[in-house]
């Protein structure tokens, strides 16, 4: 039985991360095009960045819930593929990973199995194409990147999610836990299918 406090800093925290999901995206940006980073780490945080950036399922804000742990668990895979200049990465960006162990246990009490399936597409995301290019295309040239760089400016413009609007609604859990599960649902169909 998870406690209600733990389900508070759960909530909490998908409120806050919902409304700095933009700003969050700028360290995977900055992982993305650091070469004194392991190349898997770059790939991996520009393959998160791709699929953040990739068209969303759903409206309203909810449909970027998924995102709020995506990017959690993109800049956690960073961290631990970084290599040996990672620490010096990290430091950069404390509004992140000074909070991280903690924001990663609390959403693996909280998600349980829907936690694993969400880290677990982490794996998946340099494979995928965005506007034509896998992540290694994006590591691999300057050009590339820039574009990235820029369509991570553009969501940043248009992403218009408000503390007010989460708080009006966002307001259980449940709402959370139902959203993860049913596209974790719809996802096993489609590779079933």
């Amino acid at each position: 039985m998870i406690s209600k406090e733990v389900e508070r800093d759960f909530l909490s925290r998908v409120s806050e991360y919902l409304v700095s999901l933009p700003f969050d995206l700028k360290a995977l940006q900055e992982a993305a095009s650091d070469p004194d980073l392991d190349r898997a780490a770059r790939e991996t945080a520009a393959g998160t960045i791709m699929n953040t950036l990739a068209p969303q399922e759903g409206e309203g804000l909810l449909r970027f819930v998924d995102d709020v742990f995506l990017v959690r668990a993109g800049c956690a895979a960073v961290a631990r593929l970084g290599g040996a200049d990672v620490e010096g990465f990290r430091s950069r960006f404390p509004e992140i990973y000074d909070r991280l162990d903690e924001d990663v246990r609390i959403f693996e009490q909280q998600l349980g199995p829907l936690w694993t399936w969400l880290t677990g597409k982490i794996e998946t995301f340099p494979k995928l194409t965005f506007k034509g290019k896998r992540a290694s295309q994006y590591v691999d040239n300057e050009e590339n990147l820039a574009l990235l760089y820029e369509e991570g400016l553009e969501f940043q413009t248009n992403y218009n999610v408000t503390e007010e609007q989460v708080r009006n609604k966002l307001r259980r859990v449940d709402q959370v836990l139902e959203l993860l599960a049913k596209r974790h649902s719809e996802e096993q169909k489609k590779k079933i299918g």
